[in-house]
């Protein structure tokens, strides 16, 4: 597979069509006032369960500050039709993109957003009638440009991650167990500057995982005496896709892995180094320890991270650097 050039890691639209608004601002009718959040929802819903789903959710949320932009990279009109359900009661405008590609689609939307904080719910999640409420008390706190929660299973056990138990904050160092893409609120200022997500990483691109830790790794190095911070209380619902571990796991652990080595190669510091060293000696650890797939499945992912840092590293030594 073709990488694109690691030295240009972002792709903004050049031009972007602003399609009208479909539904209305919570709380009232459509408004030049930009909204406090932009929701940047990137998704292939063949059917639109999914996006009915989250925005049935952010329906009832107490926060009314927010529009949701749907980058839509599903074939077909369906979506509108889900949105135009919600004429009246949520802001949504809907971005139609022929590509697919999380990261770009996430890019795309962020560049129609007016929100002073943005956010990249994922189209299988579910916010709680307080995750924005909660958002917002931490990025008002002195300081904060960086805020991230945690996903949780509809029986309300943390999912995803071995998250971070404690409220605080957190740097390059730490960040590892604060946070997903879906998780993560930053002020768009900052994700602006820092050019927004790598489009070499995240579902549908060459390297298909580690792009909101790739992300949070540049804006972490953008300036000095702001804060990043972690709080449980942000909290949205997400389904664990494992188990059941099988064949199908085996080989999400090792596409997915391929991502966590290639940020490794690109963030080369003693930070990646750590986490990746810890990493690798969980998952060997769970290999020598058989148990079936679980073990297929870890060696599997030891598999995916070498090859991810080795398929990035050719790359860049074949488009000098990155």
């Amino acid at each position: 597979m073709s990488v694109p050039s690691p030295a240009s890691p972002t792709a903004f639209p050049a031009s972007v069509s602003r399609p009208a608004p479909s539904g209305a601002p919570p709380g009232g009718p459509a408004s030049s006032a930009a909204p406090d959040f932009s929701l940047v929802v990137a998704t292939i819903d063949p059917d639109g369960a999914l996006l009915q789903a989250l925005l049935d959710s952010l329906a009832n949320s107490t926060e009314r500050s927010f529009e949701v932009i749907v980058a839509d990279q599903t074939q077909g009109d369906h979506l509108a039709r889900v949105i135009d359900g919600f004429a009246g009661r949520l802001h949504v405008r809907r971005l139609c993109l022929p590509a697919r590609g999380a990261s770009a689609a996430r890019n795309a939307g962020a560049a129609l957003a007016r929100g002073r904080w943005i956010g990249f719910p994922d189209d299988d999640c579910r916010y709680q009638p307080d995750t924005l409420a909660a958002a917002r008390r931490v990025l008002s706190m002195n300081g904060v440009r960086i805020a991230t929660g945690r996903t949780v299973t509809a029986e309300q056990r943390p999912s995803v991650l071995r998250w971070r138990r404690a409220a605080g904050d957190f740097d390059r160092w730490n960040m590892f167990a604060c946070l997903t893409e879906a998780t993560l609120f930053a002020e768009r200022a900052l994700f602006l500057a820092v050019g927004g997500f790598d489009t070499r990483f995240g579902p549908g691109a060459p390297f298909p995982a580690a792009e909101g830790v790739e992300l949070v790794d540049r804006m972490l190095r953008e300036g000095s005496g702001w804060r990043a911070r972690f709080d449980p209380a942000i909290q949205m619902e997400h389904p664990d896709k494992i188990p059941p571990w099988n064949r199908w796991a085996a080989q999400r652990f090792y596409r997915y892995a391929q991502g966590d080595g290639a940020f490794v190669v690109r963030r080369f510091g003693g930070h990646t180094l750590r986490w990746v060293v810890l990493t690798l000696g969980s998952a060997g650890l769970h290999t020598l320890v058989f148990r079936g797939w679980v073990s297929i499945a870890h060696a599997a992912r030891i598999a995916g991270v070498c090859v991810g840092a080795w398929r990035y590293a050719r790359a860049a030594r074949r488009e000098g650097g990155g």
